[in-house]
């Protein structure tokens, strides 16, 4: 079975989809890596310098993050791995799975809408089901009241 991947950033919603990663690394004696993913394209167009800046930022906070995730890992008694990537959040985490060679995908939706959240709530199934097509790894999505659904419990995404 291969690792277990927490894509994550900080808030609340990190935590929990952090909390369900640690438990689902422990509970099945696989490793575990916490990745976190910027899209530099949110701050809109930026000159080569402050696009600059904004990246080495983006890493730096990345970094911590991950840092944090990690010791949240380690308390429960499970060390994982950290990735911070730059790029469009959904191909990103896709790629990086097949990279891996990831079993599992961990993702949480947020409590609340936030044009920051990578996964808003009512996207996040259709997201979770087209990286279940495109790479063939089991995606958790961790819920705002602390649930896990799997496949057979999302709802069903209607294609357009």
């Amino acid at each position: 079975m291969g690792p277990i991947v927490c894509a994550t950033r900080g808030g609340e919603a990190g935590r929990r989809t952090q909390e369900r990663a640690i438990a689902l690394a422990k509970e099945r004696g696989t490793e575990l890596t916490f990745l976190c993913v910027f899209d530099p394209s949110f701050a809109g167009p930026l000159s080569s310098t402050l696009s600059a800046a904004v990246a080495e930022e983006q890493q730096w906070l990345g970094r911590a993050l991950m840092s944090v995730a990690q010791a949240r890992a380690r308390e429960r008694g499970v060390e994982a791995g950290a990735v911070v990537l730059s790029g469009p959040v959904l191909p990103s985490i896709e790629e990086y799975l097949c990279e891996a060679s990831a079993s599992t995908l961990v993702i949480g939706e947020a409590k609340i809408d936030s044009p920051l959240a990578a996964f808003r709530r009512g996207t996040i199934d259709s997201c979770a089901k087209h990286v279940e097509q495109h790479t063939s790894v089991e995606v958790v999505v961790v819920t705002p009241a602390n649930k896990s659904r799997r496949k057979q419990d999302r709802p069903q995404v209607q294609q357009a």
